[in-house]
C-alpha cells in the first residue's frame, strides 16, 4: 500500500487552510494590539485627569464608558469574528488530520497484514 497516496488528496487543501488561518492569526494579532495601545492612552490620559483617586467617581466612569463608546475606539466584535473565523479553520485542519491519520493506521494495519502479520519494526 502507499502510504504517501493516502494523504495525498487533503495536502493542497490542507494547505491552504494553513495558510488562511495563519494570516487570520495575523489580524487576530493586530486587534489585540489596537486594543491594548487604546486601553494605554485612556489610562494615560485620565491617569494626569485626578489621579488613581478620581478613577472610581461617578464622572470618571462615565468619561470612560464614553471613550469605549466613541468612534475612534477599537470594536471587540471585529475581534471576536476574526477568533470565529480561526475556529471555525482549526475544526478544518483538524477533520482532515483526522481522517488522514485514520487512513494511514488502516493503511499500516493492512499492511502489516500482508506482511505475515509481523507489525514490529
Amino acid at each position: 500500500v502507499a502510504l504517501a497516496r493516502l494523504d495525498a488528496p487533503a495536502g493542497p487543501y490542507l494547505e491552504k487552510s494553513l495558510e488562511f488561518m495563519c494570516s487570520w492569526v495575523d489580524d487576530l494579532a493586530g486587534e489585540h494590539q489596537r486594543y491594548q495601545y487604546y486601553a494605554r492612552h485612556l489610562s494615560r490620559s485620565s491617569g494626569g485627569k485626578g489621579g488613581k483617586d478620581a478613577q472610581g467617581t461617578p464622572e470618571a466612569t462615565a468619561a470612560r464608558k464614553a471613550a469605549w463608546e466613541s468612534e475612534e475606539a477599537p470594536r471587540r466584535m471585529e475581534g471576536l469574528l476574526v477568533a470565529n473565523q480561526i475556529r471555525k479553520y482549526c475544526d478544518q485542519v483538524d477533520g482532515i488530520a483526522g481522517r488522514g491519520f485514520g487512513r494511514l493506521f488502516l493503511a499500516k494495519g493492512l499492511q502489516g497484514e500482508n506482511d505475515g502479520g509481523n507489525t514490529e519494526e
